[in-house]
């Protein structure tokens, strides 16, 4: 544990040294080059969170390995967009390392997985047809922006962020992986983890589904999509992800101290409905579809949470 823990402390002090000022969210990345570092020293600290945060410690280095062989291929290839498509993967063997390390005998962890490995599956294939063959946007102006630098910063920049990000979000495997079979009252999580998960994958699925069918039809360019789930939230796809995140966390709550795996949840949340995802997408769209019509459809359907309340009207498309 505590050479991991001077391995994080090496790796963090690099980040912070190759921090350019002028770096886009440069507090985001200083917090969350501290994040492992703390909660491995927590480890340390407290004997009873030793087990569970050891398996997270094997998670972390699946992470940092699938991010080094990310960006060497994203490198490689002139396409750091290669992110988006290895996003899945990366979650899937962090979550998977970490239920190795702890034994890898959790029923709950691997029914868990099994879900994860359906959802990387559908998003990978999704994402493959987009990502592949050129570097799109937010990339490709980094690069432009760092010049000579992005070669090196871009590791840190895309990879060891939101590889970072993505090892928070995968937490609550380490506390599943680690826990007794769970009996009583405690045998009810699974089941609630596994219906949150469901809806949320509905949501993102189909979301997803019906704005492909939209963006398919010709007559349908420059305009908003506002049907279906659309017109539920501006971003059942977001909401959907964000959910199947609290999946695995209620399932973590079979551990005795699995309520600290609700903070990817909650990461996972803020950052899908107000962190990141959702504000840079609204950005491109105001942009792109018109402040006018945006702003038209944003006053009628919420932003991130749906609204499901009855007489709730969808707005017509614009």
């Amino acid at each position: 544990m505590t050479p991991a823990l001077l391995i994080w402390l090496a790796l963090a002090c690099a980040w912070w040294i190759a921090l350019p000022r002028d770096a886009p969210g440069r507090r985001w990345h200083q917090i969350h080059m501290l994040v492992p570092g703390l909660v491995l020293a927590l480890a340390l600290l407290v004997p009873p969170l030793r087990a569970p945060l050891t398996a997270a410690l094997f998670g972390g280095g699946a992470t940092l390995a699938l991010a080094l062989l990310g960006w060497a291929l994203g490198d490689r290839l002139h396409n750091h967009a290669l992110m988006d498509i290895l996003y899945p993967l990366l979650a899937l063997g962090t979550a998977l390392a970490m239920v190795l390390a702890a034994g890898g005998t959790s029923v709950p962890a691997w029914a868990a997985l099994a879900l994860m490995a359906l959802w990387a599956a559908r998003l990978f294939v999704q994402l493959l047809g987009t990502n592949l063959h050129h570097e799109r946007e937010p990339y490709a102006s980094l690069r432009r922006k760092f010049g000579p630098r992005w070669r090196w910063w871009s590791f840190f920049a895309v990879y060891g962020l939101q590889g970072a990000v993505v090892w928070i979000w995968c937490l609550p495997f380490a506390f599943v992986a680690s826990a007794a079979a769970p009996t009583g009252t405690a045998a009810i999580w699974p089941w609630a983890g596994l219906v949150v998960w469901l809806v949320g994958f509905g949501f993102q699925a189909v979301g997803d589904r019906q704005l492909a069918r939209f963006k398919a039809d010709s007559a349908n360019k420059g305009r908003i999509m506002d049907r279906g789930l659309w017109s539920l939230t501006r971003h059942p796809n977001y909401f959907g992800e964000a959910l199947m995140w609290w999946g695995y966390a209620l399932v973590a709550l079979i551990h005795p101290l699995g309520w600290l795996g609700l903070m990817g949840a909650i990461h996972a949340s803020w950052f899908m409905g107000w962190g990141s995802a959702t504000p840079g997408a609204e950005r491109h769209m105001r942009k792109s579809r018109g402040a006018e019509a945006w702003d038209a459809y944003a006053a009628r359907v919420p932003r991130f949470v749906p609204r499901l309340l009855p007489g709730f009207r969808s707005g017509r498309r614009r």
